[in-house]
């Protein structure tokens, strides 16, 4: 009986070897263009997952672990194909290699089952620096025509900012948030890996989930707004906000958003506010992309919190300790909306200009810099530190300085502008002389609103 047991299974094991699906090897199309060292990184650690080649070791030909192995490449070569990404654009294959380095650098890639068996695929913190080293950043160069189109679009967007715009929803149903640009800022980056400055504003719910220390998991009506701009030198080499490209949503339902991890995605490219995405199937990318952040619920942003760095003793590891203002400051300015935000590339800082909402709705509506009585402006200068969620952003490390500007007006006279200057970590006033104050007020004001439809 034993025999004829043992003899049955040897046959249903040697007839299932038959039931091979198809995993073609094809002639590359176009391969990634770059260095030596960096494909020679890659061709060890991806290439038998992510490129037409057929690499399978002995054991991977025997079925059912193949049919599992073949799953997988497909899966992976429909997601990254270093094969045939030299048919994309130079942007769009740097882009897919900064994707891959964080894959690597969360752990999530290679897949732990499979370097288990294939230890030759583990990718060392030696070999990511190499990809690293070939992704540093690139100087942003300043454009007339790039200039010259984000002056035109912001004039165009100041005369219709105060209008209602009808705007489609994104391909999966999810509506526009028109009030976004008044939602409060938890974090920010500066984006080396595309040339781009970004906030990240969080509504209501979100803002109260992080007083409250209840952001792992966020709540159930908590949205984030991921809002990016071209970065723009000026002529000192400062870079400003340029032209508005994209905002996109992460919006928390744990019921209605079950197939993406409890969270809705979607996104508005261009000024025009273009949906992205060509079906409601495109939120898999999302998850894809911050399925390494499961532990954090799925979210990159560590949030600055707005009570100062005594609130977080707690759950210090849930925030960006380092970036929290404290100190004896006159007003908060995390409690006021975003006016534009900025980085030295030479000091190495970033910044982000606040301001009221009297100071909000007239940087978004006038050119001129002419604010009213009752405006207050403030612009916060944080040194920056690698955001170790994302390899190709720099995040808000300890405050370098916080300035106060704000205007009125004395029994109808002439407007008139105090200036308070807080530098350190903790903040600390300083008593600045004349010609600064004049100088700091005169640019402080200056500074025109980031573009925000």
């Amino acid at each position: 009986m034993l025999i004829k047991t043992v003899a049955g299974f040897a046959f249903v094991f040697l007839a299932i070897q038959f039931v091979r699906p198809k995993l073609s090897s094809s002639p590359t199309a176009a391969e990634l263009q770059a260095p030596v060292a960096v494909k020679q990184v890659l061709k060890q650690s991806c290439y038998a997952c992510h490129s037409n080649e057929r690499r399978l070791s002995w054991f991977d030909e025997i079925v059912p672990a193949y049919w599992v192995v073949a799953r997988d490449i497909k899966k992976a070569r429909l997601h990254l194909n270093f094969s045939e990404l030299g048919t994309r654009s130079a942007a769009e294959q740097r882009a897919a290699l900064f994707e891959a380095v964080n894959f690597m650098q969360q752990g999530e890639m290679p897949l732990k089952d499979y370097s288990r068996l294939h230890p030759d695929a583990l990718v060392t913190q030696k070999e990511i620096g190499v990809l690293e080293d070939y992704l540093h950043p690139n100087a942003a160069i300043r454009s007339v025509q790039a200039v010259k189109a984000a002056d035109e679009q912001y004039y165009r967007w100041t005369k219709s900012v105060d209008k209602a715009a009808s705007v489609w929803p994104s391909p999966n149903g999810i509506a526009f948030l028109p009030g976004y640009k008044d939602w409060k800022l938890i974090g920010s980056t500066v984006r080396f890996d595309a040339n781009t400055l970004r906030v990240i504003l969080g509504n209501d719910v979100a803002v109260k989930a992080i007083a409250d220390h209840n952001i792992n998991p966020w709540p159930d009506g908590t949205a984030f707004a991921k809002v990016g701009w071209l970065q723009e030198p000026d002529e000192q080499g400062l870079i400003q906000a340029g032209a508005f490209l994209k905002v996109g949503f992460m919006v928390k339902d744990k019921a209605k958003f079950a197939a993406t991890a409890g969270w809705g995605w979607a996104e508005w490219v261009g000024a025009e506010l273009k949906p992205y995405g060509d079906g409601s199937g495109f939120a898999a990318e999302c998850v894809s992309c911050h399925t390494p952040l499961r532990k954090s619920d799925y979210v990159f942003t560590m949030p600055i919190h707005f009570n100062g760095p005594g609130s977080i003793s707690k759950t210090p590891n849930e925030f960006n300790v380092r970036a929290t203002l404290s100190g004896d400051i006159p007003a908060n300015p995390l409690r006021w909306s975003v006016i534009t935000c900025g980085a030295n590339p030479q000091e190495k800082t970033m910044s982000t200009l606040f301001g009221n909402d009297m100071a909000v709705l007239y940087a978004r509506t006038h050119s001129d810099g002419h604010y009213p009585a009752g405006s207050m402006l403030s612009l916060v200068t944080w040194h920056r530190q690698e955001d170790n969620h994302w390899f190709g952003a720099q995040m808000p490390a300890e405050t370098r300085s916080l300035e106060v500007v704000a205007v009125s007006v004395f029994e109808n006279g002439p407007l008139s502008y105090a200036y308070e200057d807080y530098e350190g970590s903790p903040l600390k006033a300083i008593t600045a002389t004349e010609s600064r104050k004049n100088q700091r007020i005169a640019y402080i004001l200056s500074q025109r609103a980031a573009v925000m439809p």
